[in-house]
């Protein structure tokens, strides 16, 4: 543990499973004090929690709904009022809607809008209020959106374009401040919900560069790096992390 964020708490979304696991251990390590967010997974959610106490660090898992955004400002004031504040706000948490327009449902475009992007905006506008000068703010997005990739998957898509702009865009609200906001746009990740075994991914493979998916720490590293001391002069970046998909 390097204890370069020692003093500093991170809230992370969708932090008990996948890629918002390996972030909270990351940052874990790195001295943090960590609250995360997590759906149904409650034995993970445990799991987490212990394996984080076990650092040295407070470690808290809070259950919400992100299909109701409105439902998480008022856990994001429990968190600041359990740890004393939030300095770093990991946006991870999502879902990955598929179907091609005219088939996919209003109720599942409705549902990925919420968990994909308003939840997003819902916790975010909560957080940085108050944050105070050097705080971070990273949002997980996705190469896709910069490009359409292929078929069926429009709405996506649609949600990781707003996730990316709204975070230049806060960039430029919170520099006052002095807040910083970044974006990192992974390609394909190799988790339970993504794995490197599949057909798809053999295919995929032939179109990335260093033909490989990511490892989930790959990019809990860069979120690592934004919330570090070394990154004080970087806000409004979008990091692809994609093993040069998007080159």
């Amino acid at each position: 543990m390097t204890a370069q964020l020692s003093s500093k708490v991170a809230l992370v979304t969708g932090g008990a499973r996948g890629v918002g696991r390996e972030v909270v251990r990351r940052l874990a390590r790195e001295g943090a004090d960590i609250a995360f967010i997590y759906g149904s997974s409650k034995e993970a959610a445990v799991e987490t929690e212990a394996e984080l106490s076990a650092l040295g660090i407070r470690a808290k898992g809070y259950q919400a709904d992100l299909n109701d955004p409105k439902s998480l400002p008022p856990i994001a004031a429990s968190v600041a009022a359990d740890f004393g504040g939030i300095n770093i706000l990991v946006n991870c948490a999502g879902v990955f809607p598929n179907g091609i327009i005219g088939e996919m449902s209003f109720e599942d475009y409705e549902r990925a809008m919420r968990i994909n992007l308003d939840s997003v905006y819902y916790l975010t506008s909560e957080v940085s209020q108050t944050m105070q000068a050097g705080d971070r703010i990273i949002s997980i997005s996705s190469t896709l959106a910069d490009r359409a990739g292929g078929a069926a998957i429009s709405v996506y898509n649609a949600t990781k374009s707003g996730v990316s702009s709204l975070a230049r865009s806060w960039a430029h609200d919170l520099a006052p401040r002095g807040i910083l906001v970044n974006c990192i746009q992974p390609g394909h990740i190799n988790t339970d919900m993504n794995p490197d075994t599949t057909d798809y991914h053999h295919e995929m493979i032939k179109r990335i560069p260093l033909a490989r998916y990511a490892e989930p720490g790959e990019i809990a590293g860069v979120v690592a790096f934004l919330a570090g001391p070394d990154a004080s002069y970087i806000t409004g970046t979008t990091i692809n992390v994609d093993g040069g998909l998007n080159a």
